[in-house]
């Protein structure tokens, strides 16, 4: 079995997944303008799983330190409910805190817009292989049916105070959660009266007003070659976020097993190399890269005109489409 993303050596993982996380900011502030360096300054935090890196004026330290305080509380607040919820007996009565009760809304609008493919409780499922954490495995066709019943989100009961659940379901907010707490970052730092920052959380980014004179030039990883992109965006008040199989998935038998799994077929689903999504938060890119992966192109051709963003389809043949108005953002590289 080919594991990749977070398997059983998962201390040499990491560092891996730091180091290229690293190199892809690095890359992306190149591409943001050499010339602005002594004028921005990026610090950059282990925080939800990846490498967040923060962009702003020069001599700002005290607020960067401040938002790295808060982004981790934020972060602590959602993979402690989780925890809770994962480690509850059904019927058993969970207090819902601060952001929590957004992040549940948010949940149901997802799986409403995917049909029901996307389902926060389908980690019932998927740890089954071992998502997120390793080390994977194949679960026996009796083994998913018995857990089978377990998933559906209305299988959560919850108010703005409490959250009590119907059957031993599991949940994992994780595909859109990181990007709600760095939307959460740049109202903290409206607030402080910051009016041109970036916050990147392992790729799924915001750009808040103008690098300097000019739009934050962003790129936008190739899976099939890291010294290439598929494309480079101009963004100003606006977020990005990618979806793919590329980061964690593990393979067996020639059969790729990724993180993404549709909880209409209880199983993983490898439909694209990645997914791209220009919006107006970082969290509806990130929820939304991951509704559009569970669709096929025309599905996604019809939502991403609802939803008006614009959308970078990589598919598995290596073949980019671009929807909804991507193009417009696009610059020459």
């Amino acid at each position: 079995m080919r594991q990749v993303g977070k398997g059983n050596n998962l201390l040499m993982d990491k560092f891996a997944k730091i180091i290229t996380a690293f190199l892809f900011v690095l890359i992306v502030s190149v591409i943001s303008g050499c010339r602005d360096s002594k004028q921005y300054n990026t610090r950059s935090f282990y925080e939800m799983g990846t490498i967040v890196n923060i962009t702003l004026g020069s001599k700002n330290d005290n607020i960067i330190n401040e938002l790295n305080r808060k982004m981790k509380s934020w972060e602590k607040e959602v993979s402690r409910f989780a925890e809770k919820v994962n480690n509850a007996k059904s019927g058993q009565s969970i207090p819902v805190p601060g952001i929590i009760y957004n992040l549940l809304q948010k949940a149901e609008y997802y799986k409403k817009q995917s049909n029901k493919k996307f389902d926060i409780t389908i980690a019932t499922i998927s740890s089954l292989y071992g998502f997120p954490k390793g080390p994977f495995r194949i679960p026996d066709n009796e083994t998913i049916q018995n857990k089978s019943d377990d998933v559906g989100f209305s299988n959560l009961v919850f108010d703005k105070t409490s959250l009590s659940k119907k059957t031993q379901l599991k949940i994992d907010m994780g595909a859109y959660a990181k990007g709600y707490i760095v939307d959460k970052g740049i109202e903290f730092l409206k607030s402080e009266g910051i009016k041109s920052a970036m916050i990147n959380a392992g790729g799924d980014l915001y750009a808040l007003g103008n690098k300097k004179n000019r739009k934050w030039h962003i790129a936008i990883k190739n899976p099939d070659n890291k010294t290439k992109f598929l494309s480079i965006i101009a963004l100003k008040n606006k977020a990005v976020a990618t979806s793919g199989n590329y980061e964690r998935f593990f393979e067996k038998n020639g059969k790729r097993y990724t993180h993404i799994f549709d909880s209409t077929t209880l199983q993983t689903a490898n439909n694209y190399k990645s997914i791209s999504v220009i919006a107006d938060t970082v969290e509806r890119s990130d929820g939304l890269a991951t509704v559009y992966y569970l669709m096929d192109i025309n599905k996604i051709k019809e939502l991403c005109k609802k939803e008006k963003t614009p959308v970078l389809v990589y598919t598995l043949k290596s073949k980019k489409i671009k929807l909804c108005g991507w193009q417009g953002y696009e610059i020459s590289d």
